[in-house]
């Protein structure tokens, strides 16, 4: 067996060696991650989600803040379900908003 056919051999067993390694390595890994995903699934609580309301002083409704046309007038906001709702409080009220 000549020099070259033994680096050869020897760069080859090291590779061999070193991907069993790495396989091992990998799926030592692995089973940590899925094994603290499953600890922390135990964890995962429902989180509520506030919504804040507020209510439409000419038809009465009560709806999320977000959803809501707002109106403001001396300072003070005015919220309402729709467009109308808006329009009728400006017009009972004779303001120029």
């Amino acid at each position: 067996m000549s020099v070259i056919e033994g680096v050869l051999n020897f760069i080859l067993i090291y590779f061999i060696v070193s991907g069993i390694f790495n396989y091992i390595a990998y799926s030592r890994a692995k089973k940590a991650a899925n094994q603290a995903e499953q600890e922390l699934s135990a964890f995962n609580l429902p989180v509520k989600e506030e919504i804040e309301l507020v209510h439409d002083h000419i038809c009465g409704s009560t709806l999320p803040k977000s959803e809501a046309y707002v109106l403001a007038k001396d300072g003070i906001r005015h919220y309402f379900c729709s467009w109308a709702c808006r329009n009728k409080f400006i017009e009972d009220n004779k303001c120029k908003c």
